[in-house]
């Protein structure tokens, strides 16, 4: 396996992109030099990009009407509400496609409208809207559909829907592969080819913020905000621009503002209202929200985020945390499971295919993830079955999983994505042909230096800075997230004592000690198997992000360890 390989060598896990040094025209971009040096790192480049990084407003968002189609909505949506037409609501079934349902329907019913909110069931009726979501569609008596989160691959359905005489209006943010919706659907996308918005990466439910905007206007739609924040940090996008905006205003609203449904998960998951951050969303109560597609039904997270009964809400986020329990230990199970079909091969390929008859096809993407990041090769996991296996591939950052499958295509009876993350079906029959075509293609593509991942440092860091001050100073620059993750800083040349490992045996807890500075505890979490490794060296350098801990009631620094190499004493020449 890497690890041991790279155990056995005492080398870390990534190349480590050390931070350019700063012009001296930088250091004015923040009070401190410190956070001009991340902000330069992340490519803020002058004092007025820094004070509106550093301070997200509402006033920052692009105009709505510069979304294509946005007037063709907004004057379906006016005409609706205006002869009160029944909606129906069509969403997708993760935290992105569930919060832009809760909202366009909240919306909507403010107005007096009758709307049926509509979520798939990702095992049963798969992704996005099909001709046989038709009829029952239909049988509503709606006039109006709104799709939001999917709708852009779905113009066979949409024609069915329009030449029954519906009016459409698809709110998406997917990309757009040639896809033709039919004639007189307001197709609402920054990612349209035609689109000339200035913000293209926003979520869908920050499409359909932006939507509502036109709609209501500024006042009735702040309280939406948590819902945004919460699926466009969940859904994984980049968290700069008008994404960081929303997730800023909407955590700085969520005590006030959170609907009913919100408030009593994160109750349930032992939270506080008032400090909630972008990593809870993303690791706490996002979870617990895609639990409900990937273990039972979808609709049951959209009945949480719509209720008005507080007894409901209880039940509801209870029932939502029991189903994330569930999902933690099934895919605790798949991945052992997966280490178990990995250790019977003698070395590891560069593309990792990986099906069982046992596993749940709501968990294979979340299996695939994990896999790809732990062994740093694209991975395919599949739920087969006796006929047709259904899975995700995951990418890595020089092979575009959606190119590989799309080279495979003669093999698939379906595929779709984009190059870090992909969904297939095909015969059960094809896995071992699908396996060695794709073998073939990472073989092309993939050299050995593309297995080692980059790590990008924002600073190094010094004794003086090891201290709690430094964690509180770093807090201007939330919410962090996907394409603004925690600073990640290095030290050089520290000792590493008391190495030991947690109860579960998985994390690898030790002190560091700087020379000239004080000890400083660490933990390493899934790093026990580097234990001897850095008992060996003593000294390193170590990669980490830092964060604020207690002992005894009195704050503490800590750090939590991401990689290290053998010890240096000064940046490496060339």
């Amino acid at each position: 396996m890497v690890v041991r390989e790279r155990e056995a060598l005492a080398v870390g896990i990534y190349r480590w992109k050390e931070p350019d040094p700063l012009p001296d025209a930088a250091y004015g971009l923040a009070d401190d030099a410190l956070l001009s040096q991340i902000l330069y790192q992340r490519g803020v480049r002058t004092p007025a990009e820094a004070s509106a990084f550093l301070r997200p407003s509402l006033d920052q968002l692009s105009d709505p009407a510069l979304l294509p189609d946005a007037g063709a909505a907004l004057a379906l949506l006016r005409r609706a509400v205006e002869h009160r037409w029944p909606v129906v609501v069509f969403g997708d079934y993760d935290v992105d496609g569930v919060t832009a349902t809760t909202i366009f329907t909240r919306a909507l019913r403010s107005q007096g409208l009758t709307v049926q909110p509509v979520i798939p069931h990702r095992i049963r009726d798969g992704y996005g809207l099909h001709q046989a979501d038709v009829p029952a569609i239909l049988a509503t008596g709606a006039r109006l559909l709104v799709t939001v989160d999917c709708g852009t691959s779905s113009g066979e359905a949409l024609a069915a829907i329009r030449q029954a005489g519906l009016e459409v209006v698809v709110i998406d943010h997917h990309v757009v592969n040639g896809d033709r919706l039919p004639e007189g659907v307001a197709f609402v996308s920054p990612q349209r080819p035609d689109a000339s918005y200035p913000f293209p990466s926003l979520a869908a439910v920050g499409v359909a913020y932006q939507v509502l905007r036109l709609l209501l206007g500024d006042a009735q739609t702040v309280s939406y905000l948590p819902l945004v924040a919460l699926g466009t940090v969940a859904d994984v996008v980049p968290l700069v621009g008008e994404n960081r905006v929303l997730v800023a205003e909407g955590l700085r609203r969520f005590a006030q503002e959170a609907p009913l449904g919100l408030r009593a998960l994160v109750e349930e998951a032992g939270l506080q209202l008032d400090q909630i951050t972008s990593w809870h969303c993303g690791f706490i109560l996002g979870p617990r929200i895609n639990a409900a597609g990937r273990m039972a039904d979808p609709m049951l997270a959209l009945q949480l985020l719509l209720t008005e009964d507080d007894l409901e809400a209880r039940r509801l986020a209870r029932r939502l945390s029991e189903l994330n329990d569930q999902r933690q230990q099934e895919i605790e199970r798949m991945l052992v499971e997966a280490e178990r079909k990995l250790q019977r091969q003698a070395e590891l390929p560069r593309v990792l295919v990986l099906a069982d008859e046992a596993w749940n096809v709501g968990l294979v993407g979340l299996a695939a993830s994990k896999l790809a990041s732990r062994y740093v090769r694209p991975v395919v996991v599949l739920s087969r079955q006796a006929e047709i296996s259904r899975g995700s591939a995951r990418g890595i950052a020089r092979f575009d999983v959606s190119q590989a499958l799309a080279a495979c295509q003669d093999l698939l009876l379906e595929h779709g994505g984009h190059s870090g993350a992909a969904g297939l079906t095909l015969e059960s029959e094809r896995i071992v042909e699908l396996e060695a075509r794709l073998l073939d293609f990472a073989n092309a593509a993939l050299g050995d230096d593309d297995l080692v991942p980059e790590l990008d440092l924002d600073a190094e860091l010094f004794p003086p800075e090891l201290r709690v001050e430094t964690v509180e100073l770093l807090t201007a620059l939330e919410p962090f997230g996907h394409g603004h993750p925690t600073p990640r800083f290095f030290l050089r040349d520290v000792a590493v004592r008391d190495l030991r490992p947690s109860r579960n045996g998985r994390h690898l807890l030790f002190t560091v000690v700087p020379r000239g500075g004080s000890p400083v505890s660490a933990v390493w979490f899934d790093g026990a198997e580097h234990r001897r490794a850095l008992e060996r060296l003593g000294r390193v350098d170590l990669a980490f992000t830092l964060r604020r801990d207690s002992w005894d009631g009195l704050p503490r620094l800590k750090l939590d360890v991401l990689d290290f190499r053998p010890a240096t004493t000064a940046r490496p020449s060339g």
